[in-house]
Formats: structure tokens, C-alpha cells, sequence
């Protein structure tokens, strides 16, 4: 009586499991890095939404009469606070009300600073891409720096600049 053999051999099943071990090894570092730049300009595109609602904010208030500028738009733990001049009463107030009209998410941190000139200053952190997105007037892009998110922060305070 002969046995069919029709099985894999030891050396042959190392042989294929080595092969899979090198191929992980290669692809397994590409694919993170994709992801970690999907994350990145993810964030970058959020932030530049952020910038371009500050823009537009300071535009629709040049037409109204109660402004509320400077503005400083707050984020903690995705959470905004407002702190701001309103002008018809020259009083500090703060709000938790979103005033800045945009898609996407609220950033994990950071602030915006928008003065009576229309000058628009960013620092805003996201904890997954661990990336501080930073604009200053005159910028035309987001840069997108390494700094902590303790460091990540405007110390602009609307109420103590008038």
C-alpha cells in the first residue's frame, strides 16, 4: 500500500513563512506613513477651513454695526470659548457658543486670535497627528510643526489689549 503524499515539507513551509516575515517587514512601515500623512493633512485641511472661516467671520463683521472684535476663539479638549470685545458696549464678554462657521472638527487645542484688523493668528494642536498647525498673518499656508501642545497656544487676550 502507497501513501499519497500530497503535504507541505518543513523546509518548504519556512521557506514561505520567511517570505511572508520579509514582505511585512517592507510593507508594514510604507503603510503607517501613509496613514500618518493622511493624518497630518487631514488636520491641515481642518485648519485651514479654521483660517478661512476667521477670514470670512472678520469680512460679514465689517458690514454690521456690533462687532465683536478682537476675538479670541479658545479650544480645550475639542470645547470653544469665545472671549471678545463687544463693541456696542466696549465690554469683555465670553461665550461657549461656536461663533466661527465652518465644517470639520473642533481641534483638540489651541487658539485663534483675530484683531481689529482683520489679523488672523493660529495655533491649534491635534493630539492624533501630534502636530501643532501654526498661521500668522500674511501666511498663505499652514505649517504644520512638532511643537508640544503645552507650547501650541496664542497668549493674545482680547480684553487686556483695549
Amino acid at each position: 500500500m502507497k501513501l499519497n503524499q500530497k503535504a507541505f515539507s518543513l523546509p518548504e513551509l519556512l521557506a514561505v513563512i520567511v517570505l511572508v516575515a520579509v514582505i511585512a517587514t517592507i510593507t508594514v512601515p510604507i503603510v503607517i506613513n501613509v496613514f500618518n500623512d493622511a493624518s497630518d493633512d487631514i488636520f491641515k485641511d481642518n485648519a485651514m477651513s479654521l483660517s478661512k472661516a476667521a477670514d470670512n467671520y472678520y469680512t460679514a463683521l465689517t458690514l454690521q454695526t456690533d462687532t465683536k472684535l478682537p476675538l479670541l476663539v479658545t479650544y480645550e479638549n475639542s470645547k470653544e470659548t469665545n472671549k471678545y470685545i463687544n463693541n456696542e458696549n466696549n465690554a469683555c464678554e465670553t461665550s461657549n457658543t461656536r461663533i466661527l462657521e465652518y465644517t470639520g472638527q473642533n481641534p483638540d487645542s489651541g487658539n485663534i486670535y483675530i484683531d481689529r484688523n482683520g489679523d488672523i493668528y493660529m495655533a491649534i494642536y491635534d493630539d492624533q497627528a501630534k502636530k501643532c498647525a501654526m498661521k500668522n498673518p500674511g501666511d498663505k499656508v499652514i505649517t504644520l510643526t512638532d511643537r508640544l501642545k503645552s507650547e501650541c497656544k496664542l497668549d493674545n487676550n482680547p480684553c487686556e489689549t483695549y
